[in-house]
């Protein structure tokens, strides 16, 4: 009897974490919203998509990406094919050895563009900079592009030059006196520093405001120029934090490791001949339009950009309106208001009322959170009554 109970025991706790295992396998993840400034992310501030832009940026050079320290990539590069190093993320935190090793290297005639909030006095000396300074609201131009400006982040880091400065502002916010990307001769090379990294994430590249930010910061190198992009500085070196990596390091894991897959692989083939195959279970696809919706509207929510979200309102409403009630949507005319009221039962004037409100927020060059709120009453005032 107690043996059996034993087992009921054993069987119990075996479902529960089960049970948990499951939720915790196929519950959704949430997006990740870190800075990690990595190529191989996909997340919001990962930088993905710059690893297959700037191979169509630079079409004359060779693009790489390393994830070995400067010195070593120096000792590598026996052709010494002269490089622009790219370095990417909140912090230049570089050793004193490699960055020694690349001011020779830009000494010779390569380069190097560092966007980083934070980088070492020892490169600001060299620059001619006595530090950085923070800058609230305001937007980024770049020489050349005033016609244009990108607001980004509320807070923004500029550069304090001193007088003895001799470089160039590529870019500032609003006013050339907050520079935040500057160009310096060094040798017979040039140094890039820029303050905004964030402007080559994934989020600010794949937004219609900011999208073409990076394309013209890029434009100020030559085509031809060879890039090497940095990971090692975020993401150390490759294949350093595997796990395979520390068990084959020590003998006494190597071997539990390999007793412990000759076991599984006894304990299969003995378990087949015994029982017969599990007959595996089909799920249905699963209908993941709802997530979608919610992740693209909570972006739209967070930069507060209600003109898109209105003309989306706007754009959904009449495709309601073209399948349900079989109108034509180009013209939105009095006729069109009769007919619209007739086939759907609202009155003339609620109708009028919707389509005047939907005419004056598409000339509308930007639209509020009160038009916004006010369109959506209208237009689910309609639906309730249709």
């Amino acid at each position: 009897m107690k043996r059996r109970q034993n087992v009921l025991i054993i069987l119990f706790v075996i479902a529960i974490m089960s049970v948990y295992t499951g939720y915790e396998a196929n519950k959704p993840q949430p997006i990740d919203w870190s800075p990690n400034f990595s190529i191989t992310k996909k997340s919001p501030y990962g930088t993905y998509i710059i690893k297959d832009a700037l191979p169509y940026l630079f079409p004359a050079g060779e693009v790489s990406f390393a994830r070995i320290s400067v010195r070593e990539q120096l000792r590598a590069n026996r052709a010494h094919v002269l490089k622009t190093y790219f370095f990417v993320s909140p912090f230049f935190r570089i050793a004193p050895g490699d960055l020694e090793a690349v001011l020779e290297e830009v000494e010779d005639g390569g380069g190097l563009l560092v966007s980083a909030e934070f980088m070492p006095d020892t490169l600001y000396s060299c620059m001619g900079i006595s530090g950085m300074k923070k800058i609230q609201n305001g937007k980024d131009y770049l020489q050349g592009f005033e016609n244009k400006g990108y607001p980004f982040r509320s807070t923004h880091r500029c550069f304090e030059l001193k007088e003895s400065f001799d470089g160039e502002v590529l870019g500032y916010v609003d006013t050339i006196k907050n520079p935040n990307f500057i160009r310096v001769n060094y040798g017979e090379g040039f140094i890039y520093l820029h303050s905004n990294p964030m402007a080559f994430t994934n989020f600010f590249l794949l937004d219609s405001v900011h999208g073409d930010y990076y394309q013209r910061v890029l434009s100020f190198l030559s085509p031809d120029t060879n890039v090497v992009w940095d990971e090692y500085l975020k993401s150390g070196a490759e294949g350093q934090q595997t796990l395979f990596r520390v068990i084959f390091r020590y003998p006494a894991l190597k071997w539990a490791y390999i007793l412990l897959m000759l076991a599984a692989i006894l304990y299969v083939l003995f378990r087949t001949k015994r029982e017969q195959r599990p007959i595996p279970e089909i799920r249905p696809l699963e209908n993941r339009t709802l997530e979608f919706v919610s992740v693209v509207s909570s972006l739209y929510y967070k930069q507060r950009d209600h003109t898109a979200i209105a003309n989306k309102r706007i754009n959904s409403f009449l495709e309601e309106i073209r399948y349900y009630y079989k109108l034509r949507t180009e013209e939105l005319d009095s006729s069109f208001i009769d007919l619209l009221s007739e086939r759907s039962g609202v009155a003339r004037g609620s109708v009028e009322g919707l389509i005047l409100l939907i005419i004056q927020i598409r000339k509308a060059e930007r639209v509020d959170e009160g038009q916004l709120r006010e369109l959506v009453k209208y237009i689910e005032l309609f639906k309730t009554k249709s």
